[in-house]
């Protein structure tokens, strides 16, 4: 059956997972400005950092409903473009944001100090922490790649090195998913590519806690299959599916909020998110209109700039208004409180309309300038 152009409640959820990171990366800072410790103790906040597999199966997901059919067979034009496009979606504001914490990282030793600073063997790496070989590896966006740990400059930008990988192996799975028949065996390999990801979770002590570097990488493969292969069974589903959207949908979330009662539970929220997801491409129900309006579609538009720039922001912050914060009443932490979210939100802003969709732009142009090239020179052949 034919399957909507645009599926706006995506680019909604997209924004709610950004903020949830944000909350799993602000609340302990917030707790102190607040004076309420027991904030420290929310699963809520503390999960908040499970957004990031909500953005790898988003992912897949959409990568798949806007390149549907372009990879049944392996055509070097195609997977070019493809390069490209994807290329300039995330190197270029990874970038600019790289760029922006020179002149603080040579200029304030303290926040160097800062960064470097840790009292568990654990994060003994973060002794590395703005190092030259650490810019090196995070302008190449190959931190997930390896086990090396050569420092970090953007800690969330792991997320991206991991995507990265996503999409060179993109054309490949979506091959194979074109080749899978039947609703029920796309359902059954996403369901198993989740499996195995929170087998691996468990098995590596991972199912509580926030593994980045080359486990993050894992991770991202896992969700981004399950990603591609739900597509492919929404692709399949026969047309009285939708009909069931809604109640997906609000079983999805019922699903994720229940897991947050637990500890160890929210491990299980994976497959919460492919359950929403996929309820969320009927575009039906009160939870998709909620994610359909305009407040929360526009936070969705700026959530990859929000991400990408809020945890520097916070960590800014802290090292250099970190005490006097700390030292505000309830009211005062309030006011802080917001305003901090509010400055987060106007460099997202900012870094979305001056440095991603130019460079969005770009990309399309230099990918036209290319098929343009090759329509000359091909018509030169033949000539």
């Amino acid at each position: 059956m034919p399957r909507a152009r645009s599926i706006p409640s995506l680019t909604g959820v997209r924004g709610v997972a950004a903020l949830w990171v944000f909350m799993t990366h602000f609340y302990g800072l917030a707790a102190d400005m607040l004076h309420q410790p027991w904030l420290m103790n929310s699963l809520f906040l503390f999960n908040g950092f499970r957004g990031v597999d909500l953005f790898f199966v988003l992912s897949g997901f959409i990568l798949m409903h806007v390149h549907e059919g372009q990879f049944a067979q392996l055509r070097w034009p195609v997977i070019r473009d493809f390069f490209i496009v994807r290329f300039f979606r995330v190197y270029p504001l990874n970038t600019f944001v790289l760029l922006a914490l020179v002149p603080l990282v040579l200029f304030a030793p303290g926040y160097v100090a800062m960064q470097r600073h840790y009292t568990d063997p654990a994060f003994a790496y973060r002794a590395h922490n703005l190092s030259v070989p650490g810019f090196i590896q995070t302008l190449l966006l190959v931190q997930s790649w390896t086990v090396l740990k050569l420092g970090e400059w953007n800690i969330v930008s792991w997320t991206l090195s991991a995507e990265v990988l996503g999409y060179i192996v993109f054309p490949l799975l979506a091959m194979m998913a074109m080749r899978v028949a039947s609703m029920r065996s796309a359902l059954a390999l996403c369901v198993a590519s989740l499996v195995t990801l929170v087998a691996i979770l468990f098995a590596c002590h991972h199912a509580n806690n926030n593994p980045t570097g080359t486990f993050g990488a894992i991770r991202m493969f896992f969700c981004f299959a399950a990603g591609i292969m739900l597509y492919r069974a929404y692709h399949l589903a026969p047309e009285g599916t939708a009909r069931y959207g809604a109640a997906i949908t609000v079983g999805a979330v019922a699903f994720i909020a229940a897991t947050l009662f637990f500890p160890v539970l929210p491990v299980c929220d994976v497959f919460g998110f492919a359950a929403l997801v996929f309820g969320l491409a009927y575009q039906r129900g009160a939870i998709n209109a909620f994610l359909c309006s305009g407040p929360v579609m526009w936070l969705g538009r700026i959530s990859f700039s929000f991400y990408l720039t809020h945890y520097l922001i916070i960590g800014i912050l802290s090292w250099a208004m970190g005490e006097w914060l700390r030292s505000l009443g309830f009211v005062g932490g309030m006011m802080a409180t917001i305003a901090i979210f509010a400055v987060c939100l106007l460099a997202g802003v900012a870094c979305y309309h001056l440095v991603e969709r130019p460079s969005q732009r770009l990309g399309r142009r230099v990918m036209q300038r290319v098929e343009a090239h090759d329509a000359l020179t091909g018509a030169q052949r033949t000539a």
